[in-house]
């Protein structure tokens, strides 16, 4: 399972992502520790499977 964490300081915003709970709870400690706030952590959605578009002849059908 991935982890992305969100965090803003003054003038910018960020988003990391970690494969572990423990790695990521680790980084958003880091993080508050230089001055980051309203640093979030949240389990990244899985990925969706792209749908394969229909194959069409030379004649575009």
């Amino acid at each position: 399972m991935a982890y992305l964490i969100f965090a803003r300081d003054g003038t910018s915003c960020i988003v990391l992502k970690r494969d572990s709970r423990d790695g990521a709870e680790k980084k958003a400690r880091e993080l508050r520790e230089l001055g980051w706030f309203d640093v979030q952590i949240q389990e990244a959605a899985p990925a969706r499977a792209k749908s394969a578009s229909p194959i069409k002849d030379s004649d575009g059908n």
